[in-house]
């Protein structure tokens, strides 16, 4: 995610609609640059498979998300505390 979209997709996580949180969410994940965003879909799709087969290899989705979250969304300061 690029760092001056960190903000944006913070307060979109914050909203408490799940409906309008899914829409607000995709309107920024659209809206990316274009290398942006086919490299999060690539790695979206990736992530996918390794869920799919949680059973064997334990990294459920939370497991994932605590691994790359860090990673993929971070501050501009890049600081580990606001993380």
């Amino acid at each position: 995610i690029p760092p001056d979209k960190y903000n944006d997709f913070i307060e979109a996580n914050r909203i408490e609609d799940a409906s309008e949180r899914m829409r607000t969410l995709r309107k920024l994940i659209r809206d990316l640059p274009g290398h942006y965003y086919e490299t999060l879909k690539f790695l979206v799709g990736h992530l996918k498979t390794i869920a799919d087969h949680s059973e064997k290899n334990k990294m459920e989705p939370r497991n994932l998300a605590l691994v790359f979250g860090p990673t993929l969304v971070r501050t501009s300061e890049d600081n580990m505390t606001d993380m």
